[in-house]
């Protein structure tokens, strides 16, 4: 296994830090506000959906979703052969 070295991101988190503080100085304090309230209600908007479909995300694999989509094609195929051979079966 292949060992990461994490004293780099402390760094690309200070410059990611001060690129943002420089980009919001362009803008007004009311402004700034709007921004930084904005982003963090994504921010928890985006923590809130990962966490509610995380479960959904889960429970429907792929080898299942396709074992529902075969059955939901093949049993109404399946109720319409047996309703055509049951009805012939009865006037015969």
């Amino acid at each position: 296994m292949m060992r990461m070295k994490h004293t780099r991101v402390p760094l690309k988190l200070h410059e990611l830090r001060s690129d943002i503080k420089t980009e919001l100085d362009n803008y007004t304090d009311d402004e700034q506000a709007a921004i930084l309230n904005r982003f963090l209600q994504r921010l928890k908007m985006k923590r809130h959906t990962d966490t509610r479909f995380g479960h959904i995300k889960e429970a429907f694999q792929p080898p299942y979703v396709w074992l529902l989509i075969a059955g939901g094609i093949a049993l109404p195929v399946m109720l319409y052969i047996v309703f055509i051979w049951s009805s012939l079966q009865l006037e015969g």
